[in-house]
């Protein structure tokens, strides 16, 4: 483990995004696994900066869009994706694409 990056409270979810997201993101478009993985207490931020809202997207609905863009750009090849986007609360395992989904199992 190393650490890589870190950011001054104002920080904006698309900054974040561009400067280290974005190339695991076309890193798993091209086919390698990527992870993104937030960490910290309760009530810092992490599901906020993973969803975002309408005027502030978060890294899911980003990455998404750029994985789509790659798609749309590239239209002599075949994509299959399989992805998640998971939170784990209190041991309990919640669908961030579905959050009526709590207490899958991994």
């Amino acid at each position: 483990f190393t650490f890589d990056n870190g950011f001054p409270p104002m920080t904006s979810t698309d900054q974040i995004y561009r400067q280290v997201l974005s190339e695991i993101v076309t890193s798993s478009v091209e086919g390698y696994n990527g992870t993104v993985f937030a960490y910290g207490q309760t009530s810092s931020g992490k599901t906020f900066t993973m969803t975002g809202s309408r005027g502030d997207p978060g890294v899911i609905p980003l990455a998404t869009n750029e994985v789509f863009n790659h798609v749309k750009s590239t239209p002599e090849r075949e994509f299959f994706f399989r992805l998640s986007y998971i939170e784990i609360y209190n041991e309990v395992v919640i669908d961030l694409l579905d959050p009526t989904k709590t207490g899958l199992q991994i």
